[in-house]
């Protein structure tokens, strides 16, 4: 006897209990209440083919709101098991998706990651610490100075330097108001491999690098990936395993020696520059907790140079390594082109008795090409 064929609304229904993929073809037919024959037409290919789940439908789905692996899958029409794949691949890969306690699952934002913390042993003799520090290069803005960052790592390598500290904007992004500047087509990936090919790389130098909130950060909150440990991972898929990522927006590095250490935090924070140089600075160490201020602190963001020593804190403003934008121009900044090198001295207990930040300024590429 043939089997009855099936109402639009029960094939419906059949269909998503064998998405599921967690039902026998008997627990089907219970549960939509028809035959076992019916089922295994369906199953047999009567229905269009299950959806293939890509990263961007299961971002598509929970920008939504929290939902579960069986909830994204019905909304996509896909398997269970394929959605839970792909949403272990993207956190493999630096996809800002956490799990909550219900099992759903969701997007995050960079400032719901904690601040990383990372240690530096120091070493006997007249400086127990010497980087070399380079900031805001804003990479694929044809503004961005290559050439001043060749010039930097040049002479970091010259002097022994084998750790280099990058506060952010490492690329430009992209944003309604830079694209005329840009050098690269659109796209994350381009401006990453960008950086990948053209960033400076010397044998024993290694860059620890935090990703700020902005520029490369417009890709985080777009895209839903965590922008910097991103990088590390396609870099070392292309064969440079000297970029290390630090932490997105602040990271802090743990100054050891002897019997105690220090803490040097490079942060990138918000807001525009203030009518003085140090202003930020200050006000940033006023607003610390006590016990949560660092002894050192090494900043992006501004495009200025600035050693100031706010409530016992050494704080460095690294520069810049690109040129006056059209925005900074607009907003009547000035860029202070450069990189720094910092060397610290550390007592047997880690307390810093003695503190050298050194500023190597760069001018306009007119002062070099003989424009005028």
């Amino acid at each position: 006897m043939p089997t009855p064929a099936l109402s639009s609304a029960k094939r419906a229904e059949v269909s998503r209990l064998l998405a599921a993929d967690k039902y026998t073809v008997a627990q089907i037919a219970e549960r939509a209440g028809v035959s076992r024959g019916s089922v295994s037409n369906v199953k047999a290919g009567q229905v269009p083919k299950l959806k293939e789940v890509s990263p961007d439908d299961v971002r598509r789905v929970l920008k939504r709101g929290p939902a579960n692996v069986r909830e994204i899958a019905d909304a996509l029409g896909a398997k269970s098991a394929d959605v839970h794949s792909v949403i272990c691949k993207m956190q493999q890969t630096g996809a800002l998706i956490t799990r909550w306690v219900d099992g759903s699952f969701d997007l995050i934002s960079g400032f719901n990651l904690e601040t990383q913390v990372h240690e530096v042993k120091g070493k006997r003799g007249e400086w127990t610490h010497h980087f070399g520090v380079v900031s805001d290069n804003h990479l694929c803005n044809k503004h961005s100075r290559l050439d001043v960052l060749r010039s930097a790592y040049d002479h970091f390598e010259r002097q022994g330097i084998t750790t280099v500290f990058n506060p952010g904007n490492w690329v430009d992004g992209e944003a309604r108001f830079n694209k005329t500047e840009l050098v690269t087509s659109p796209g994350m990936d381009n401006q990453l491999d960008y950086m990948i090919d053209k960033y400076p790389q010397r044998q024993g130098i290694t860059t620890h690098y935090i990703a700020g909130d902005d520029h490369e950060g417009w890709y985080q909150q777009r895209e839903g990936i965590e922008v910097g440990r991103y990088l590390q991972m396609r870099a070392e898929q292309q064969g440079r395993h000297d970029l290390k990522y630090l932490g997105y927006a602040e990271a802090d590095i743990k100054l050891g020696f002897g019997t105690g250490s220090a803490v040097c935090r490079v942060v990138h924070p918000g807001g525009g520059s203030a009518y003085a140089i140090s202003y930020t600075d200050q006000k940033r160490a006023e607003s610390y907790q006590g016990g949560e201020k660092p002894h050192v602190e090494v900043v992006g963001h501004y495009h200025k140079w600035n050693h100031g020593y706010p409530r016992e804190i050494h704080t460095v403003q690294a520069g810049c390594t690109c040129d006056q934008t059209m925005f900074m121009r607009k907003k009547r900044l000035q860029a202070h082109v450069g990189f720094a090198e910092i060397k610290i001295k550390q007592r047997q207990d880690g307390a810093i008795e003695r503190f050298s930040a050194e500023w190597f300024p760069f001018y306009d590429r007119g002062f070099y090409e003989k424009r005028f």
